[in-house]
């Protein structure tokens, strides 16, 4: 029994990314791989909610593809150069733009991500104190969550 997972970012699908060896527009390509049972990211893709798969994981994941030099690059990689881009203001880029820019645009991301999960973890005691609130409103006083 063969199961499907796939995990796209939301950035790949709501942004427009480009070469940054010939500046083309880059076009999303899935990568499959198959994750059997005894493999050691089995755990890791056969959830989905709070159940297990039961059989093989067939993994899509995306990169990006230029159509004009062919080249693949994942997605950690295109968004440090999208940082480096957006920094020397064009798209393609040297080598020595990137030698140059790439300490600073790697330290970027990670502030964004750490900003990122500050947000969601904000929202998430916000959504819980909420709830509990609405709970204590009625004349019952029970807890009621509805997830």
């Amino acid at each position: 029994m063969k199961n499907k997972s796939s995990s796209i970012p939301v950035a790949m699908v709501m942004r427009k990314f480009y070469c940054y060896h010939c500046g083309e527009r880059l076009v999303r390509t899935p990568r499959t791989k198959i994750i059997r049972r005894g493999d050691p990211d089995y755990k890791k893709h056969s959830r989905i909610g709070h159940t297990h798969m039961i059989g093989d994981v067939v993994l899509t994941e995306y990169d990006f593809k230029c159509p004009n030099c062919d080249k693949i690059i994942g997605f950690d990689e295109q968004r440090v150069m999208e940082k480096i881009q957006k920094h020397v203001e064009k798209y393609t880029l040297s080598q020595a733009e990137i030698d140059e820019n790439i300490e600073n645009a790697k330290a970027s991301l990670e502030k964004e991500k750490k900003r990122t999960n500050i947000i969601v973890t904000v929202v998430s005691i916000a959504v819980v104190i909420f709830a509990i609130y609405l709970g204590c409103k009625t004349e019952n006083f029970s807890f009621k969550f509805y997830f």
